[in-house]
């Protein structure tokens, strides 16, 4: 587990290993390894526990160095390699040539790849970019095009 990029989807459980030794945990250490099941995401662990995500890596990193904890790896359907095309293709006819510009600096921010974005990802996507167009009108035609577009798939 590398901690990288956005961890608020990422699942963790608690991991059993023979030759742990001792450990020291303090209380948030403590508190955050008995939430962790395998089930809930960290956002809504944080949530729930009123920590900020930047804690969370923090107490999840030093769990993982201590061999406690293992992420939950599943796959998530992601769009063809065609949906990024038309997505582009839909940004520029809105906002002009920094269509493209914009596009690559957010899927980057989002730490997404741009030939398999993940479902999951495809709202909160559409929704930053119809942010950074300033005309109502084509901000209402792009999201209007792009939910059509999602409701097909």
């Amino acid at each position: 587990m590398g901690l990288k990029g956005n961890i608020a989807s990422s699942v963790y459980r608690r991991s059993v290993k023979n030759d742990l030794g001792e450990v020291s945990l303090d209380s948030r250490m403590l508190t955050l390894i008995m939430q962790l099941n395998g089930e809930k995401n960290v956002a809504t662990i944080a949530g729930e526990l009123g920590m900020t995500l930047s804690d969370m890596r923090v107490v999840l990193t030093r769990l993982d160095q201590l061999g406690l904890i293992e992420e939950i790896v599943s796959s998530v359907p992601t769009f063809s390699a065609d949906f990024y095309p038309f997505l582009a293709d839909q940004l520029s006819k809105a906002m002009g040539p920094m269509a493209e510009i914009l596009l690559e600096d957010l899927v980057a921010e989002m730490n997404l790849d741009r030939q398999s974005i993940p479902l999951t990802d495809a709202a909160e996507l559409v929704d930053a970019l119809a942010r950074e167009l300033p005309r109502d009108e084509k901000r209402v035609a792009f999201q209007q095009v792009l939910l059509a577009k999602l409701q097909s798939l």
